[in-house]
């Protein structure tokens, strides 16, 4: 008889619901809310629900940003900022909703690199206080220039090992990450490839995660790419499938930068007239991304789409395949045991306790 036990599992729950619906349980007033992707694969659709569903007095985290953090302070989402980058389409002569927010005193700003807010939000995935970074930053405006965080934006210690200058940054727990990826099961296991950036460490620093999908595919094809899931099932609170979550940004393996689209926003959102008719246009006119998609093949057609289109380019195989036996099989083999000869042998030495 067969006595090695039998290992235990929990039955993983199904995490898929709608995007609205998602967005309503999961983000609150209130939240330090974390963007996860890096410039790539952009959250908008989970961004215009949340715009669409008026959340407000937001702590934005994100590493780098296009017009992410436009579209939410538009929606009037947002009260404080911890960023690295932000991209002004147009440079210092023209002001976009950030700008317009930051001589208005509608939102606070904490500036930071981009490998600090790394480092934050791995350490607040791995469970640390905080963790060291290069005493680089020490000697910049960053070090020295505090809003919001004041004392805790960084700070410096003695190592303990080498008595040198060491700077420290504090961990990051948001509240909640919302996260566009290729792909997922129905239980949340997330997939991602391409330029990866903070994807994986922003996502575990939250204690929620919402992640949108250009598909939903089978557990068994999760499998078959174990190292493409960034995000395991356990940590994620909803998964909803959102085909063209991300334009106009890119999406490594379905779709390519809608410079067109993009472009046309840039010039809208140099004024707040411009701005405004945007936002009325492509998110508080629009119930969902279904529809969005349907206005944007109403207004420009299937043509920039086909445009959009990638180029093949496939990964090469590996074998993924393992030796179908227990090591205890190994060991009966070896000793030319049977199975039961082996537990048997075991139990009277006080070596397999079962």
């Amino acid at each position: 008889m067969n006595r090695i036990p039998e290992l235990k599992t929990q039955k993983s729950s199904i995490k898929t619901m709608e995007l609205k619906d998602a967005v309503s349980k999961f983000v609150n007033d209130g939240d330090t809310l974390a963007l996860c992707n890096f410039l790539h694969a952009n959250p908008y659709a989970i961004i215009h629900e949340i715009i669409r569903q008026e959340r407000k007095d937001l702590t934005i985290a994100v590493a780098s940003a296009i017009e992410e953090v436009d579209l939410l302070i538009s929606g009037g989402c947002v009260s404080k900022i911890l960023t690295s980058y932000y991209h002004r389409a147009g440079g210092r002569r023209y002001k976009r909703e950030l700008d317009r927010a930051l001589f208005d005193e509608k939102v606070i700003i904490e500036d930071y690199t981009n490998f600090t807010m790394c480092a934050m939000f791995m350490a607040g995935a791995l469970g640390y206080d905080f963790l060291p970074v290069m005493k680089s930053i020490k000697e910049s405006d960053i070090f020295n220039i505090r809003t919001f965080k004041q004392e805790n934006k960084l700070k410096v210690i003695k190592s303990p090992f080498t008595g040198k200058e060491t700077v420290l940054v504090p961990a990051l727990n948001p509240d909640v990450a919302i996260v566009h990826v290729q792909r997922a099961d129905k239980f949340g296991n997330a997939q991602f490839w391409g330029s990866e950036g903070t994807v994986k460490w922003t996502a575990l620093s939250a204690d929620k995660i919402i992640v949108s999908c250009e598909e939903i595919v089978d557990t068994e094809k999760i499998k078959r790419s174990p190292f493409l899931t960034k995000i395991p099932c356990f940590r994620v609170s909803a998964v909803c499938e959102v085909p063209w979550g991300a334009h106009p940004s890119p999406v490594a393996g379905y779709y390519n930068t809608d410079i067109m689209f993009r472009s046309m926003y840039f010039g809208k959102a140099l004024s707040e007239v411009g701005n405004e008719k945007f936002m009325e246009e492509w998110v508080y006119n629009i119930s969902n991304r279904k529809e969005y998609m349907d206005h944007y093949r109403e207004r420009f057609g299937q043509e920039p789409l086909k445009y959009l289109e990638i180029n093949e380019y496939l990964s090469d195989q590996v074998n993924l395949g393992y030796k179908k036996t227990y090591w205890q099989d190994d060991f009966c083999y070896n000793l030319a045991l049977s199975r039961e000869e082996y537990i048997e042998l075991t139990e009277e030495e006080g070596e397999l306790e079962l």
